[in-house]
């Protein structure tokens, strides 16, 4: 495709948009929207459109008008102790997101998710009753954060297949940790919580590697043809317990990067202190 695509990309001023900006400035026409222009370190981030598609609907629709994919890393931070009511605002988000995209004709949404809409899996992992969660086991959530990520999840499903008389392509990633895996922070912690972070490490590179396969795969579809699909987004580790098998084979995502070789120093001191 010689053309650019234009994208959408909402909470643009956020930590995961900030990995995926440099790779996605040099290929696509971006349109980055957010309720802030300044990231968590207080760098201003050039090109953002101050606008809440929640407050704005009708702006943010008009924002995506002519747009090929919505990117969505949007994020309403709580205040004050995890609850229903403060995690439904961004299933809203994400519902506003999906129309937004269906009434101005976008074809495809990307959406960051995440490993929590599946976190309660990590049990048996730690107690060594199974070792691999792939995108295709059940939603298993243990917080309200967790849970608002599977609600939009299955109602991103619910685009895909038409059951609104639209067929949206969506795309899940449930990027897991993205973030470097620091030794210290584990000091006083179960070692198996520190190896559960080595395996769900994403290094920058791969994780926009992961969001560009998703924007420019032929297609999305499943066996039954719905174009709808969950990737976990984590480096080629070594240890690994979310599977990205799907990731590989539908839209070619090759991660190069392993959280053994980036933290060998860190992980042989960790592993020798038992």
């Amino acid at each position: 495709m010689t053309d650019r695509r234009t994208v959408v990309l909402t909470g643009a001023a956020g930590y995961v948009a900030g990995q995926l900006l440099d790779a996605f400035r040099s290929r696509y026409d971006l349109r980055l929207v957010d309720v802030s222009d300044t990231d968590r370190d207080g760098g201003r981030v050039e090109g953002i459109e101050l606008l809440d598609p929640l407050a704005d609907p009708a702006a943010f629709t008009q924002r995506c008008r002519g747009a090929d994919v919505v990117v969505h890393c949007g994020y309403v931070r709580p205040q004050g102790p995890p609850s229903y009511a403060a995690e439904r605002l961004n299933l809203d988000l994400t519902a506003q997101v999906y129309a937004s995209a269906v009434e101005a004709g976008v074809p495809r949404v990307v959406c960051a998710s995440t490993n929590q809409a599946s976190k309660w899996y990590e049990q048996p992992w730690y107690a060594g009753r199974i070792d691999r969660v792939g995108p295709e086991d059940y939603p298993k959530p243990d917080t309200f954060y967790g849970w608002a990520k599977a609600a939009y999840e299955s109602l991103g499903f619910l685009h895909a297949c038409g059951g609104l008389g639209t067929r949206l392509e969506v795309a899940q990633i449930r990027v897991v940790a993205p973030r470097p895996i620091r030794a210290e922070a584990f000091a006083d912690r179960p070692l198996a919580h520190y190896l559960r972070d080595i395996a769900g490490w994403v290094s920058p590179r791969d994780l926009a590697q992961l969001f560009v396969r998703a924007v420019e795969a032929p297609s999305l579809e499943d066996a039954d043809g719905v174009p709808f699909q969950i990737f976990y987004g984590v480096s080629n580790n070594a240890r690994t317990f979310w599977s990205i098998t799907n990731a590989r084979q539908l839209i070619g995502y090759a991660p190069v990067d392993d959280s053994e070789v980036e933290f060998a120093d860190e992980i042989r001191a960790m592993v020798a202190r038992g």
